[in-house]
């Protein structure tokens, strides 16, 4: 199965919805003039409508906004969309959300950012429990959000199934100051799943010289860059094959191989000498 992909990295100003609304479009109208451009998924980064700030989360929080903009997108362009993340209210509790919507703009679902950074004060949102898969026209994507990308035991859930993922995801609002440490990440999660792995962030500042890192990257399921960008605006258009995917998995079948006993959450410690 051969599908194109269309990943959006972009810079967002900070809590102005409906200007970040008018930049993407302008930006998709751009891209799409363009024949050649005709993805079947669009994926766009985490908060790209409102920006990394945690500050402004609970006053940029919506409930339907962002959806009905997303749903205008993909009926208009035909293509199924991972919405990068916007501040979602679920009932009292605020979530670092992704929508992913079909090509005739309904909602399939939502995953809600497990791994919040409480750094930066995250830590005003409620967490989500449950990874998600999203099958989508015969293609399974395992999902993530950010600072999610530093658990690799989420992304082992997505191989630990009946049928495993064939693409994994990362959308991010990355910053710059650890910027090598995300495409080591990502690669290293190409790698050891055996499937594909986007890693989108948004780029540009953010506030008091702290900046974005841009520089998104693919890589398919040996760990080599499909494409790598730069720190500034740009997209990344490109095809992926799940047939690649299974391949890979036969001849080198890492992990078939796998004893998940060895590595669960019971160690057996051994120790000598005075402590």
């Amino acid at each position: 199965m051969i599908k194109k992909i269309l990943a959006i990295q972009t810079s967002s100003i900070i809590a102005d919805i409906q200007g970040n609304f008018s930049a993407l479009e302008l930006y998709l109208a751009d891209i799409f003039h363009n024949a050649d451009v005709c993805p079947d998924f669009l994926f766009l980064p985490e908060v790209w409508s409102v920006g990394w700030y945690p500050k402004c989360f609970k006053d940029c929080a919506d409930s339907d906004l962002t959806l009905e903009f997303l749903s205008n997108l993909a009926r208009k362009y035909s293509v199924n969309i991972f919405g990068g993340s916007y501040i979602r209210k679920d009932g009292n509790e605020l979530k670092n959300s992704m929508p992913v919507i079909t090509r005739d703009g309904i909602l399939v679902g939502f995953y809600d950012k497990i791994h919040l950074y409480t750094p930066d004060g995250e830590g005003v949102l409620s967490s989500g429990t449950s990874p998600c898969i999203f099958e989508i026209e015969s293609v399974r994507f395992g999902v993530s959000i950010c600072y999610d990308i530093r658990f690799p035991e989420l992304f082992r859930s997505y191989i630990n199934v009946e049928k495993p993922a064939d693409m994994l995801i990362n959308l991010s609002a990355w910053p710059m100051a650890r910027a090598l440490q995300y495409s080591q990440m990502a690669a290293s999660r190409a790698i050891e799943n055996q499937c594909y792995f986007l890693a989108l962030s948004q780029c540009g500042p953010i506030n008091d010289s702290v900046y974005n890192s841009g520089q998104s990257c693919v890589y398919d399921p040996m760990g080599n860059a499909i494409c790598l960008l730069g720190s500034e605006k740009d997209f990344m258009y490109f095809t992926i094959d799940t047939k690649n995917v299974s391949s890979t998995r036969e001849k080198y079948p890492n992990l078939k191989n796998r004893k998940v006993c060895d590595f669960g959450f019971s160690v057996t410690e051994f120790s000598c000498g005075d402590s």
